[in-house]
């Protein structure tokens, strides 16, 4: 199993991040690696087949109403910054 998404970032700080922000939660899953859960919003899967910028961004933006660019900054980075 690929421990990095299609855009090159390791799941690990992905899960690092979202475990940090408030309201979303983070479980295993069955076909994916990872699930990501918030309140009111579709489960979010987290795997090496997800494109973080085309994906993630955009849920966590629902979530949160974060700037897009600075979501993908803290994914990167693996810190969450609010």
């Amino acid at each position: 199993m690929a421990n990095k998404t299609r855009d090159g970032i390791k799941l690990t700080q992905i899960v690092r991040a979202l475990a940090k922000i408030s309201g979303i939660e983070i479980r295993k899953g069955t076909k994916h690696p990872y699930i990501a859960m918030y309140q009111g919003l579709r489960p979010c899967p987290v795997a090496a087949s997800t494109d973080a910028k085309k994906m993630l961004v955009p849920w966590i933006e629902q979530a949160t109403g974060y700037e897009r660019n600075s979501i993908y900054s803290s994914l990167k980075s693996g810190e969450w910054y609010e």
